[in-house]
């Protein structure tokens, strides 16, 4: 693991590995968003998908060690190059006591902490049970996980519904933004495409943090009703 050492001891190299587990991310909320959206085809559709989730063992832990990997990752790497550009900042400033910041570094910064505890609180609620340990006892009547009554119990909290669309607000951030570092991290920057670049990024989180938003807000109205 020398070469990741070399790597992960540059500044360039801080910003590759946050731009590679930032892919992986993206492919993540893609894929976990489109099979949220399974809730509208009903309780039958949305428990067979989940009870295939549950039983392809590789394919479960294969992601969930991954994500394990990635986001710690991801996260020090965000944290570290803050700081060096801080750091770079104090240097080049040092006569200036007050150090302005962008809305957009606002937004990434904070953000970020409201993502990591909803991401807590979430597995806490739907992956581990801890919030509602009556969740893990829900059967359908072929004796599998009845995950549809428990999402649409979970999302009949409108304080919980509230913290995930808020949530979602500051994943879109991070998407639209990240995207767009992430393809000029890994050197796909051209003045011929970066406006289709920029645009990719802002649909790309449009699409992601709207499908997200879409079930609670439909579970909270509706009651999950068909």
């Amino acid at each position: 693991m020398s070469w990741f050492s070399n790597l992960w001891a540059t500044t360039i190299g801080k910003k590759i590995v946050m731009a590679v587990t930032g892919l992986i991310v993206f492919g993540f909320v893609l894929g976990h968003m489109s099979g949220n959206l399974l809730i509208f085809a009903g309780p039958e559709v949305f428990n067979g998908y989940a009870h295939t989730l549950q039983t392809s063992g590789p394919l479960l832990w294969g992601t969930r060690i991954t994500l394990l990997l990635a986001i710690p990752l991801h996260i020090v790497s965000a944290v570290q190059l803050t700081r060096l550009n801080m750091g770079a900042r104090q240097q080049a400033y040092a006569k200036h006591e007050k150090k302005a910041t962008t809305p957009m570094a606002m937004m990434m910064k904070y953000g970020g902490l409201l993502l990591m505890v909803f991401i807590l609180l979430h597995l806490a609620h739907y992956t581990l049970h801890l919030t509602h340990p009556q969740f893990a006892t829900y059967l359908t009547a072929e004796g599998h996980h009845d995950a549809y009554r428990m999402v649409i119990e979970g999302f009949s909290d409108p304080v919980y519904v509230g913290l995930y669309v808020l949530s979602m607000l500051a994943l879109w951030g991070h998407l639209d933004h990240g995207a767009w570092s992430m393809f000029q991290t890994l050197g796909l920057s051209h003045p011929d495409y970066d406006d289709a670049r920029r645009n990719f990024a802002r649909v790309f989180a449009a699409i992601i943090v709207l499908g997200f938003s879409s079930v609670p807000i439909y579970v909270l109205i509706t009651g999950g009703a068909a």
